[in-house]
């Protein structure tokens, strides 16, 4: 797990243990695919040993769940909460319409005999819009997940950010930016590069 936390951002890259080859996608994230049983993934956003959000990959489908009182953006129909793909740059705030802030469980991607349901079915990476609550405050944040094998009840999380300001909406995609002292680093090595090369040259 890599985690940055520079500015008023904090992002955590995921990863697959032995990454398979005949999953490109583990090379991005983290799988999250079933056999027979299910298998989850808590999403801890703060580090503080309780998580905001599980997801999880049985045969009844890939699921992405908010703890207590954590929302995530979502499509509805009839009495079902489908997680809703967000392109890059899209903006993560208290109004989502014309859909929703759904507590519970949403469907990533759900796959049965008569056909596979969810949104992000079939789609190898988007971002889902978070609203989750810390120390009593509102943050927004996002992850990046994804569902590429259209008839499996399962996939890829990606990568995940949020707001360390309360009540501040967030762009989807939106990392860290680096901090001055390191810029100001990173140009000191490069001056002092060059100026090897010169005399080196």
């Amino acid at each position: 797990l890599c985690a940055q936390a520079q500015g008023t951002i904090v992002h955590r890259q995921l990863s697959t243990p032995n990454p398979d080859p005949n999953f490109p996608w583990d090379f991005q994230g983290l799988r999250l695919l079933s056999g027979f049983d299910p298998i989850y993934y808590d999403m801890d956003l703060n580090g503080d040993g309780r998580a905001e959000y599980r997801f999880d990959s049985s045969i009844s489908g890939f699921h992405f769940t908010g703890t207590d009182n954590n929302r995530i953006a979502a499509f509805q129909s009839l009495n079902t909460f489908f997680t809703l793909p967000l392109d890059s740059m899209s903006p993560v705030g208290p109004d989502v319409s014309p859909f929703s802030w759904a507590s519970g469980v949403t469907v990533v991607t759900s796959c049965r005999d008569i056909g596979c349901i969810g949104l992000f079915t079939g789609v190898e990476s988007a971002y889902a819009g978070l609203q989750f609550q810390l120390e009593g405050q509102t943050h927004y944040g996002w992850v990046r997940l994804g569902a590429p094998l259209a008839g499996l009840n399962g996939g890829w999380i990606y990568e995940y950010a949020y707001e360390t300001r309360p009540d501040t909406p967030i762009l989807t995609g939106a990392v860290p930016e680096p901090s001055t002292w390191a810029l100001l680093g990173a140009a000191g090595l490069l001056f002092w590069w060059y100026g090897r090369r010169k005399k080196t040259g």
